[in-house]
This record gives structure tokens, sequence and C-alpha cells, in this order.
């Protein structure tokens, strides 16, 4: 009886090792499954991976390039071989601030704050200038204008050709400034520098010269102007000083010219010309006055 009981408890704990032992089968089986498919399914941060048609490299060796793979991929540059695309001009690197591009300089409020730095570094200064006139049509006659900050010198106005008076004003001065002479009627040529601008002493003078042709006869105006300029930043002209000079043009030249060319050949002298045309004048007259009178003194028929 003892025996039989011994039998039955071996035979008990058989079964139950091999039903133990199928249990930590079937777990294995399901761990194993388990754990194929999360080594399968991609995570959220995974890389894609090519279709197939770039075979896997080799350890150690250098992968074999598809077809439309870019050339500029190398091994351990990042991953790859994929095509990226570089930032244009338009568009700023990664991690770069992207520039704005400059304001322009020379706008109404840098004009309007480099004007008025212009003005407040000017002073009252003088200028100095021959009216030209009179003046006869067609000759041709050299206006030399004289401007300074300060002392112009004693001898300065022997350098202004002409015969008439000098005329001096007080205009605003300015350390750089430019110089205008304009009149219709006339030709007029500026000489020496074409802009016109120059740097105006404390000691001596800026000189300006233009040469004038009157081309009709009468009264004309010359239009005199200053300019205040900058040398650097916005290009300002801030009209500083501006006159009207009356000039009588006359027809004197043109007739000494027709002498000239005519009657100097000729043998005739500008006072001949000028008794021939008044003794001709006299005679007109004279015949007319005859006419008249005979017309009135006639007797009745």
């Amino acid at each position: 009886m003892y025996a039989l009981g011994k039998q039955r408890l071996a035979n008990a704990a058989k079964a139950m090792a091999s039903a133990l032992g199928e249990l930590c089968v079937a777990v294995c089986l399901v761990l194993t499954v388990v754990l194929g498919l999360g080594a399968c399914t991609p995570g959220p941060n995974a890389e894609p991976t090519s279709t197939g048609t770039t075979p896997r490299p080799s350890a150690g060796g250098e992968p074999t390039r598809s077809v439309g793979e870019p050339t500029g991929w190398k091994p351990g540059a990042g991953p790859g071989p994929f095509p990226t695309k570089s930032p244009s001009k338009a568009q700023s690197s990664e991690g770069e601030a992207s520039t704005p591009p400059p304001l322009p300089t020379s706008t109404a409020f840098e004009r309007a704050r480099r004007a008025k730095e212009i003005l407040a570094a000017c002073i009252q200064g003088e200028l100095t200038f021959r009216p030209p006139s009179p003046m006869r049509q067609g000759e041709t006659r050299e206006f030399v204008l004289h401007v300074t900050m300060g002392d112009p010198g004693v001898d300065h106005q022997q350098n202004i050709p002409g015969t008439n008076p000098v005329q001096t004003r007080a205009p605003i001065v300015c350390e750089e400034m430019r110089a205008d002479l304009s009149g219709p009627g006339m030709t007029i040529e500026r000489a020496g520098n074409p802009s016109g601008e120059m740097l105006v002493p404390e000691q001596g003078v800026a000189e300006w010269r233009w040469w004038i042709t009157p081309l009709d006869a009468g009264r004309k105006t010359l239009t005199l102007q200053l300019f205040a300029t900058a040398e650097d930043g916005p290009d300002l002209s801030l009209e500083t000083f501006r006159e009207e000079i009356q000039v009588d043009i006359e027809l004197g030249y043109v007739l000494n010219a027709l002498v000239k060319d005519w009657a100097q050949p000729l043998g005739v002298t500008i006072p001949v010309l000028i008794g021939a045309i008044g003794a001709i004048l006299v005679w007109s007259r004279s015949r007319r006055r005859k006419a008249k009178h005979a017309a009135n003194t006639t007797p009745a028929g």
C-alpha cells in the first residue's frame, strides 16, 4: 500500500514537470513572436530605407551606387544616400538668421538731416563781380565771380576783368559751393571745372569764370546763383544766393563786323558809312517835303 502511494506521487510529479516544460516553451514562443514584430515595426524617428534597388553594403566596404543616387554622398556623411536640396540665395541656411536688405541712404529723412548739417556749418561770406553791361550783340566777354568765407585779399579785384565798378554781396557761404550763370538770348560757356563745384577758403577766394556771347539786341537778364553742395552722403544742392543782373545789348558790334568784312576791303570806314546813311536819310526827307509842298500849291484848273 505504501509502495502504491509512492508511485502515484512520482507519476504526478513527472506530469507536473512535463506541463511546466510545455508552458515554458509556449511562453518562449510568444516572447519570440512579440519581439520579432517589435523589431520589424519602424519607430517614429526611424530613417527610411531604400526600396530594394540599392543592395545592402557589405561590412567595411563602400555601397554600390544605384541609378539616381546623388554623386556627392559619401559613406559616413550622414543619412543617405538620399537627394538633398541646397538652400538658395533667397533662403537662409539652417541655423542662420536672415539678413534684411540695406535701407536706402537717400531717403527724405536722411536728406533733411544732411541739409541741416550742411547749413549749420555755413557762415556769411563775401561775393564779388563786375556787371558786364553794356555789351554788343555777338561780342564775347569774360564774366568772373569771386567768393570767400573770410578775407578775400587786397588785390583780388584786379583779377576781375571789366571797366564797371566792382559789386560786393554778403551771401551765405558754405565749405563746398557751386555757382551757376544763366540767361536767355545768350550763349554762356563755363570755364574750368565742368561741375562748377569748388571748395571755398577762409583766406583767398574761390573763382568761377564764364564766357558770355549775346545773341540778340535789347535788355537781357543774367541769373547768378550759389548752391551749397555735399561731398558725401545724398546728392544735395541748397540755394543760398540768387541775383538777377541786367545787361543792355547794343547793335554796334553787328555794324562793326559788317564794315570789317565788307566795307573795309572797299576803302569805306565807319564814319564814311554813317555819313552816307545820314545823307540818304536827309535827301529822302527833303524829297518828301518838296512833294508835299508842290501838292499844296498846285493852282486849281
